[in-house]
């Protein structure tokens, strides 16, 4: 019995490989018939309520995800969700990807609030684990000031993109670039609110820690290096002497 499971595991490990594949060759519609066969296999194998046919139900949700049919991909990751919480509990981190993606779903086709609300479960489910999964609250923290952005609540994601930079400065070295990329983010959020002077601010504090540790031509730091200078020519000419 043990060596039947292990080779359905590897099994399915070799649908997963043959989906990404597939998505990568942007062939949707194949990717969709793998999928779908996964999750027939998992269920005749495992049963309707095993965790590994909760993980091939998110996948499947994916790749309607990808292929445009958000109506269908949303069912299945909610079924997801649903099978891995009574499963796992609540607050599994085997929850997380199809918390994730769910959300993303719902940012993308304008459901912000439904997105929020996915990402302070998430937040509540991190907290209660150890590295690297409890460094996922800045990401999340960072998705919520963007959603009340979209949801017009300039206070609201201002508070919450301090609130990543207060965690992220709590929880890692003061030079950390995770530090740099958060600063960066505040600081595209004021030059977005037209505060130009605090952008520019953010944007110095963001180049200074991620000069330290990161390559001169790595993204990030070309990245903001043009943001500050694209923010020098939108300030008042006496700030610029």
């Amino acid at each position: 019995m043990i060596l039947e499971k292990q080779s359905a595991a590897n099994l399915l490990s070799v649908y997963d490989q043959k989906i990404l594949d597939l998505v990568n060759a942007g062939d949707f519609e194949q990717a969709r018939w793998v999928a779908e066969e996964s999750y027939e296999y998992s269920k005749i194998t495992y049963g309707d309520t095993h965790l590994e046919t909760a993980k091939t139900l998110n996948n499947l949700a994916w790749v309607y995800d990808l292929h445009g049919y958000y109506e269908a991909a949303e069912i299945f990751y909610r079924r997801s969700i649903e099978l891995k919480k009574s499963v796992c509990g609540h607050y599994s981190i085997e929850l997380i990807p199809s918390l994730e993606n769910l959300s993303s779903l719902y940012l993308a086709n304008g459901k912000y609030q439904k997105s929020e609300k996915l990402l302070r479960e998430m937040i509540g489910i991190v907290r209660n684990h150890s590295e690297p999964w409890c460094f996922r609250e800045a990401v999340y923290l960072t998705r919520i000031a963007e959603v009340n952005v979209k949801l017009g609540k300039p206070d609201e994601a201002e508070a919450f993109y301090h609130e990543c930079v207060a965690f992220v400065e709590r929880t890692m070295p003061f030079d950390h670039p995770n530090l740099g990329r958060a600063f960066a983010n505040i600081a595209d959020f004021y030059k977005l609110r037209g505060k130009f002077q605090r952008a520019e601010f953010y944007y110095k504090r963001a180049f200074a820690i991620l000069k330290k540790s990161l390559s001169s031509k790595h993204a990030d730091i070309q990245t903001v290096r043009a943001k500050i200078n694209e923010i020098q020519t939108l300030l008042p000419i006496s700030d610029n002497k």
